[in-house]
């Protein structure tokens, strides 16, 4: 399952939710960082980690014989029981002019046969190389955003844009929303109604959390339990569940059999 993640305006914190939802996923999850403007989980959360893998690294290897096939050489372990894997972005923005989003949403939407979620943080919806390959191939498309006026507004107009590619056929999943620091000062309710989409429920402003994520504070032992934490758990299920009843609303219903006719014990013998 491949779930997109996008956002209207440059900073509404998409990378940090993401993250926060691929470390509360309820099954095993991929964070794939397609940003085009290039990836921040490493130098923040990952302490300024270097890898040898990566999507640009992906990229040079995929022209051998395709991505799906040497993706798990560039996955990351994001967690201690190997749960959640990363797939770093690009450490050059200039390289997203030569990733091929089609073979890799391919890629990434069947990761270990379809039993690990990939959950694509895309970046700002419209910058240049924006990957929607990945967004028309994912089973949903989350839209983050912050409660402002300003942000919701723009929010709007990017549901608004995904709507249209969908209907003219691009093939995009369900669209949705999270919603960041909500009741600053809009609810997820009237946000819900303004774009027109489910909200699926909200993270709080939690900056000593969110600076483990985003910076690579040090996490303390209370971080699992944080309220950025302990949303993201419920948010991740919300997801995971919408996506799921999407995907059963969507998938034909099963043929059934006719009843077999029993041979040799008919009346009349």
């Amino acid at each position: 399952m491949l779930i997109a993640m996008t956002s209207a305006k440059g900073a509404p914190g998409v990378t940090t939710a993401a993250l926060a939802l691929a470390l509360s996923w309820p099954r095993r999850a991929v964070l794939a960082e397609l940003d085009p403007a290039g990836g921040d989980v490493l130098a923040g959360y990952g302490r300024g980690e270097v890898s040898a893998g990566g999507l640009a690294e992906l990229e040079l290897a995929a022209r051998r014989g395709g991505p799906a096939r040497h993706l798990d050489a560039h996955l990351l372990r994001l967690d201690a029981g190997e749960r959640v894997r990363l797939l770093p972005g690009l450490a050059d923005p200039i390289g997203a002019r030569h990733v091929d989003w089609h073979r890799l949403a391919g890629a990434l939407a069947a990761v270990d046969g379809g039993t690990t979620d990939a959950l694509a943080d895309c970046g700002r919806l419209g910058a240049e190389y924006f990957p929607r390959e990945v967004v028309h191939r994912s089973a949903a498309v989350i839209v983050v955003t912050r409660s402002s006026l300003r942000a919701v507004r723009a929010a709007s107009h990017a549901v608004a844009a995904l709507k249209v590619e969908s209907a003219g056929g691009a093939g995009a999943g369900p669209l949705a929303a999270v919603v960041v620091a909500a009741g600053e000062p809009y609810g997820e309710r009237e946000i819900g109604d303004a774009l027109g989409v489910p909200v699926l429920g909200a993270l709080p402003r939690d900056d000593k959390a969110a600076s483990v994520l985003s910076d690579g504070a040090p996490a303390g032992r209370f971080f699992p339990q944080s309220a950025l934490l302990r949303a993201a758990r419920e948010v991740a299920a919300r997801v995971a569940e919408f996506v799921a009843r999407q995907d059963a609303l969507l998938s034909p219903p099963a043929e059934t059999s006719a009843p077999a006719h029993r041979i040799g014990h008919g009346h009349g013998r």
